[in-house]
């Protein structure tokens, strides 16, 4: 058989034909090795060849493995694979996004992501392009902010530094400032700095801001931002400026700024001497732009607002004009909390790192949190919460220092260095022991007690259909509510979001005089379901809530047939997240969920043994929390000389 011409099928490499069986790349290294008949090369090079991806699938199912579904991602991916040769993978990657702003945008495609700018009109070229347009117009166009999101990480990652791209989508940096802006929600978002917009398009997903703003210096990747935000949605505002030479907006103000700027740039010119915004903690040092991005953030924070600035440990300790600006900030109040993250979060260096969490001067020497996450795995999931709330701050190393003591330190703003000079009186340390020990006593306890009540047997076997099965059976109803836009102050606050479900705990309904017309409540026993970064699904028992746009709403018809509890605990079964999709965000349809259907008696037994494991689940916590707390004491009691009675029960 004849192979077919680069340019006229799709491509993959040994990588992809691992992806696609579920295999290691060693061992399509060797099949290569050890099968005569797998398919030859058709593109590439000899260190990375390429091969037609319908001879790779037809071998693969003639040797029995087992091929999962090519995804639309991976489609495209394999189009694109025919450009390689030709274009650089930045290049091809940068045409897959052209050839999708043209879907989207029509003739309002950003000019750096022109085709005719792109590509070379060679005619051997031009059928290329073709062929990745045909795979780019099979996508539906729901589904191109996922295509262009994996190819933008997937090329991305494999350039490494060598990419152009100042961000990669679904990084950890990225994951952890949209966690953190969102804890604030409300208003204009803005990132000085925001690359492909990477922060800021997650951070939408949220919906909980009016304007998202960004500024880059770089033209290619404000163009790829703009692609991205249509695609997705986002009304977000780009400007291109170098922001550390001239700032592009004096007069925004904005409620929440996210920033993960370049490193260490140099600030060589004499406008840093005159420009306004490094008047009142001074001119940042020629040889280092870092602390030029944390006054940046601040004069452009409103009154209230929070900017959480990633930046390396250098500017937390170095001496000098940096050091002087250090204890101005604190002076004045601008420094709330200083996080130190574990190393390898950034995508291209493995330097640890730190969020700075800064505010507008108030002149107020109030005391600086420091958080120790250096050694906390996957920390990015985390640091919003202890952000948050206070009590979840004993999971993790963590120290309060007034300002005084900061800046009589040469305002010396590493973690570590603060987290032994905690002084604990005897009394905290009593209190805190007695506490932990009474919950520890207690939960333990009721640990023994539920676990011998966690009982079910199933009589029947289940029948598993889906959500859009159970809705055209008239089992179930999904609700279309209409949510409030641009929802604000005591509104907001009582609106059902993604935090709420994750958390398990619902607002207060609103009251009456919060609604207007059109404003559709929960009713009793309605099941709410958050299907993005996960499936979960919360029975609202009472009903009288108002959802945010993210939360599905279901109503049971039939409840003969499914119980609203039995319902949502299988919504939320671990087989359902296989419909999870998406780079940036992940999501599901809720009507593919599926739902294994058992007689009631079942449905009611397996709710009754879920509700003993839930109660076994606060005890377990409860338990840790305590050991925690424990911990923690007794060491402290070793630190600052106290004395506790442990023979007390």
């Amino acid at each position: 058989m004849s192979s077919p011409s680069p340019s006229s099928t799709s491509l993959v490499a040994a990588s992809d034909i691992a992806d696609l069986a579920g295999v290691s790349r060693a061992a399509v290294s060797n099949w290569r090795r050890r099968h005569d008949d797998f398919p030859p090369q058709v593109a590439g090079t000899k260190t990375k060849p390429l091969y037609a991806l319908s001879e790779v699938q037809a071998w693969l199912k003639k040797k029995k493995y087992t091929v999962d579904r090519v995804s639309t991602e991976a489609k495209v991916w394999a189009a694109m694979n025919t450009l390689r040769g030709l274009y650089s993978p930045e290049q091809s990657a940068t045409i897959v996004i052209a050839l999708a702003a043209e879907r989207v945008m029509g003739v309002n495609v950003p000019a750096a992501l022109e085709l005719s700018r792109l590509t070379s009109p060679r005619d051997a070229d031009q059928n290329r392009i073709e062929q990745v347009r045909e795979a780019v117009d099979s996508v539906d166009e729901s589904e191109l902010a996922s295509v262009v999101d994996f190819i933008l990480e997937r090329t991305a990652r494999a350039e490494g530094r060598k990419g152009g791209w100042s961000d990669i989508i679904g990084s950890r940096t990225s994951h952890l400032l949209a966690s953190v802006g969102a804890n604030h929600p409300g208003g204009v978002v803005y990132d000085p700095a925001c690359g492909i917009a990477s922060a800021l398009i997650e951070l939408a997903g949220t919906g909980s801001f009016d304007s998202y703003i960004g500024h880059d210096i770089n033209e290619h990747v404000l163009a790829v931002a703009e692609v991205r935000a249509a695609l997705h949605g986002v009304p977000l505002h780009l400007a291109k400026g170098d922001t550390l030479r001239t700032d592009p907006d004096p007069e925004l103000r904005a409620d929440v700024i996210v920033a993960e700027p370049p490193f260490s740039l140099r600030m060589d010119f004499d406008s840093r001497l005159t420009d306004p915004r490094f008047f009142v903690f001074g001119a940042p040092p020629a040889i280092n732009a870092d602390t030029a991005w944390i006054q940046h953030a601040i004069a452009h924070l409103t009154d209230t607002g929070r900017a959480f600035i990633i930046t390396p440990h250098g500017p937390l300790f170095r001496g000098g004009v940096e050091g002087q600006i250090r204890a101005e900030l604190l002076r004045q109040g601008c420094v709330e909390t200083i996080v130190g993250l574990p190393g390898g979060m950034a995508a291209h260096t493995s330097i640890p790192l730190a969020l700075w969490v800064l505010r507008r001067p108030n002149n107020e020497h109030s005391d600086v949190l420091f958080i120790d996450a250096s050694e906390v795995d996957a920390a990015e999931k985390h640091v919003a919460r202890w952000l948050s709330d206070d009590t979840a701050l004993a999971e993790v190393p963590h120290v309060r220092v007034s300002v005084d003591d900061l800046i009589n330190d040469e305002a010396q703003l590493t973690p570590q260095r603060w987290l032994a000079t905690d002084e604990r009186s005897a009394e905290e340390v009593h209190a805190a022991f007695a506490a932990a020990t009474t919950a520890m006593r207690e939960a333990t306890q009721l640990l023994g007690e539920v676990s011998e009540r966690i009982t079910f047997t199933q009589d029947a076997p289940s029948r598993t259909l889906t959500a859009k099965e159970l809705i055209r059976e008239g089992v179930i109803e999904r609700i279309r509510h209409r949510a409030p836009r641009n929802a604000s102050g005591d509104l907001k606050a009582v609106i059902v979001g993604a935090r709420a479900i994750t958390t398990k705990t619902l607002p207060d309904p609103p009251t009456a005089d919060l609604l207007e017309d059109g404003m559709d409540l929960t009713k009793p026993s309605d099941i709410l379901v958050l299907a993005q970064a996960g499936i979960r699904a919360l029975v609202d028992d009472d009903g009288g809530h108002l959802l945010a746009p993210v939360i599905e709403q279901v109503r049971v018809l039939k409840p003969d047939v499914v119980d609203p509890h039995y319902l949502a605990a299988m919504l939320s079964g671990s087989w359902n997240t296989r419909f999870l999709v998406g780079t940036t965000i992940q999501r599901a349809k809720l009507t593919d969920l599926e739902i294994p259907l058992v007689p009631m008696e079942d449905q009611k037994r397996l709710v009754a043994a879920l509700t003993e494991v839930e109660r076994l689940r606060e005890a377990a916590e409860t338990i840790t929390e305590a050991s925690e707390t424990l911990s923690s004491s007794l060491t402290d009691a070793v630190r600052f000389n106290i004395t506790l009675d442990t023979t007390k029960k």
